[in-house]
């Protein structure tokens, strides 16, 4: 059998008039983002980038044609087109027989026949400082746009625009317009702990398209935080800011292991001033940033490197869902946990419990069973595999786990 699993989830076509050379920079600056290991856990391809600019028929001529959803061409289920907004491309425009006009208003004619359920997504950038007019600006310059030159950034303008670009393609394959919630995970107690740090946090938050969630802010009174993470699991990241104090505080270690269950990102922040003797393992298997003195500048750039991280984590889980979902309707493909993210002993022994009542239930003896676990890249080690195998045997599953990767999947065809 030849595991399907090569399909571009969603192709990203990049578009500017040869003219506007700033134009081929902007696009140099993304098409790495997507194009390297950051995604490739997935297989490489589930992204795929191309540029629009050189004429298909020489000179003066448009670009190849966009194989929008719907079309013949169309080889992902989900478009992203970025137009590169450039003052040759609003000049060519003014000319309706000019074919970059053309180019144009088939986008636009593409973004405006989208249905309830839109496949099609279109992020113009403008490429300087300059604001649209003109024809360009009535086909395409209404479309709200991506992170802009020439207002205040905290941070570099392309780091924004990669930012908004990820989060406005999860948002498209998700399906759900709401902004992506930042679920803060902190404690303020502790003598050591930065006082400032989660001001900090929030004050980089508010300078995003990102929402913020923090419980003292963000739940009435006799509200359940852990019932509203589970709940707004879908469009949600957790940003965890360790401080000395955080591993070793109940709640904290509650709010980590509910986040990982419900398949929330999560992202850990070290703040640590005195140190953490205690630490613990609800921590591990997370992306993790280190936020230098926290009065200084450095900490404001990881703060942003670390949502910038989420995003992307977040794109990450969303594109696996459209995968998974995929795959798991074949008959073929047997697989007993499509786990989101690399298993480990706080995912796993949740999954066990409900793998093993699921069996009773049926009837089903598990000795015999060795149950197949397929998850993003990248693979596990020997050792972290047989201490989660040590975990399943104790479950009754003497022949252990099949764990794989989508990668590993692929090639060996089953």
């Amino acid at each position: 059998m030849t595991v399907p699993l090569y399909a571009p989830v969603v192709e990203v076509y990049v578009v500017w008039h040869p003219a506007d050379r700033k134009g081929k920079d902007i696009a140099e600056a993304l098409l790495p983002h997507f194009r390297g290991d950051r995604f490739s856990g997935l297989l490489d391809g589930v992204v795929d980038v191309y540029e629009r600019s050189a004429g298909l028929r020489g000179e003066g001529s448009a670009p190849r044609p966009i194989p929008f959803p719907g079309t013949p061409d169309a080889a992902a289920e989900y478009v992203v087109v970025v137009p590169l907004l450039g003052e040759n491309w609003a000049r060519a425009a003014e000319d309706t027989e000019d074919p970059w006009h053309d180019y144009a208003l088939r986008i636009k004619e593409a973004w405006n026949s989208r249905g309830p359920r839109p496949t099609l997504g279109v992020f113009p950038m403008l490429i300087s400082g300059t604001p649209l007019s003109g024809r360009l600006e009535q086909l395409l310059g209404r479309i709200q746009r991506l992170a802009e030159p020439g207002r205040t950034q905290p941070e570099e303008i392309h780091e924004t625009r990669l930012r908004d670009l990820s989060q406005g393609i999860a948002q498209l394959v998700h399906g759900k317009n709401a902004k992506l919630t930042v679920f803060i995970s902190h404690t303020r107690l502790g003598d050591h702990a930065p006082r400032d740090i989660i001001d900090r946090v929030r004050y980089s938050i508010r300078d995003t398209r990102l929402e913020e969630w923090i419980d003292y802010h963000s739940l009435m009174p006799g509200s359940d935080s852990l019932q509203e993470l589970r709940e707004r699991a879908s469009d949600g990241i957790m940003l965890a800011v360790r401080t000395d104090e955080y591993a070793s505080r109940h709640w904290c270690q509650r709010e980590v292991l509910t986040a990982k269950r419900a398949g929330v990102p999560v992202v850990v922040l070290d703040a640590l001033s005195a140190g953490d003797r205690r630490g613990s393992f609800l921590l591990d298997h997370v992306p993790r940033l280190c936020v230098g003195t926290p009065a200084g500048d450095a900490t404001g750039q990881t703060i942003r490197r670390a949502l910038n991280l989420l995003v992307d984590e977040y794109l990450n889980r969303v594109l696996w869902r459209s995968r998974r979902q995929a795959l798991a309707a074949q008959a073929d493909l047997e697989v007993d946990w499509w786990a989101s993210q690399p298993p480990e002993p706080a995912t796993l022994t949740a999954w066990i419990t409900e793998w093993l009542a699921d069996s009773h239930r049926m009837g089903r003896s598990v000795a015999d069973i060795r149950p197949r676990i397929v998850h993003p890249g990248p693979p596990l080690g020997e050792d972290e595999t047989q201490v989660l195998n040590e975990i399943a045997s104790i479950g009754g599953i003497r022949r252990g786990l099949d764990i794989t990767t989508v990668a590993l999947l692929a090639a060996r065809g089953a």
